[in-house]
């Protein structure tokens, strides 16, 4: 593993070098490498695995994936780095401040904001300048608390060309899209025991079941109101809504599973999660590198 310590300032939102050495992501190499960024007053770490054949100056396809609550960087990356090779993918797995380790998926639910959504977004930007990240193809995923997460994003940023949910709700109003969210394709997964499924509410948040935030997301970016539905594999079904433009609103379902699906069913879902991932690009204002 490769590790590299350089701090960021938090300056209007955006991230600046501390340092005049340059981005940390100018000095990536093959395999895992291990980043500490300062931000918001916490250092925040970042485990990047780049495939085996990665060269400094090109941009690859980048998946940002986000633990559950009390988690690490190191269970996300595990599970999606081992994809970094056969898709020629950059996986940077996240981790919350620690140690109460949540994300912060709506404001004043934890006793602490953290500013993860500007956390992110510099990541993103500071990926993007280094030239290792292609702009049209970043994608994000995460569990739990990672996964509403995920939300948050889709609503509040336009960085993403798709993001896949797992095994989480979406917080009513807080993640329900409005005027100035951009479409996104979205995929969700979910096991149908899941806590998550039918909704929830407590005084701090309602969540959405399954079928309804697919039904937001569907009518918001005005998709087709009937589905294509498959069966990929025993206890997987695949519910597709795609509009004209080809943006996507999915509902992937596992029968019988609760909140943490069963390994063998999980890589499968996680398989099909990329596949849908990869297929879609968002359409920048992007000059080619000299």
């Amino acid at each position: 593993m490769k590790i590299i310590i350089l701090c960021f300032a938090s300056i209007l939102g955006s991230f600046s070098f501390i340092a005049a050495q340059g981005s940390p992501f100018d000095s990536l190499s093959p395999g895992l490498n291990e980043i500490q960024i300062e931000h918001g007053g916490h250092v925040r770490r970042l485990l990047i695995m780049a495939p085996k054949s990665f060269e400094t100056g090109t941009r690859y396809a980048t998946l940002f994936c986000f633990h559950g609550a009390g988690g690490k960087a190191d269970g996300q990356s595990i599970r999606w780095g081992r994809h970094a090779d056969s898709r020629k993918l950059l996986v940077v797995s996240c981790e919350a401040v620690q140690p109460m380790a949540k994300w912060n998926f709506k404001d004043q639910f934890h006793d602490i904001d953290h500013d993860d959504v500007g956390f992110v977004t510099g990541v993103i930007e500071a990926l993007v300048a280094a030239r290792v990240t292609d702009p049209q193809t970043i994608y994000a995923t995460g569990h739990s608390s990672g996964g509403l997460f995920c939300y948050r994003l889709a609503k509040q940023t336009n960085l993403f060309a798709a993001l896949a949910p797992m095994s989480c709700g979406m917080a009513k109003g807080d993640h329900t899209p409005e005027e100035g969210t951009q479409p996104v394709s979205i995929f969700q997964v979910i096991g149908d025991q899941d806590k998550s499924f039918r909704g929830s509410s407590n005084p701090k948040v309602t969540m959405y079941s399954a079928d309804e935030r697919i039904n937001i997301w569907q009518i918001f970016n005005q998709c087709d109101a009937q589905p294509t539905i498959n069966r990929p594999f025993d206890n997987i079904t695949v519910r597709t809504y795609v509009n004209a433009n080809g943006i996507e609103v999915v509902l992937c379902t596992v029968a019988g599973e609760g909140h943490h699906i069963q390994h063998e069913l999980r890589d499968k879902a996680d398989r099909i999660a990329l596949d849908f991932l990869m297929n879609h690009r968002r359409n920048v204002d992007h000059k080619p590198d000299k």
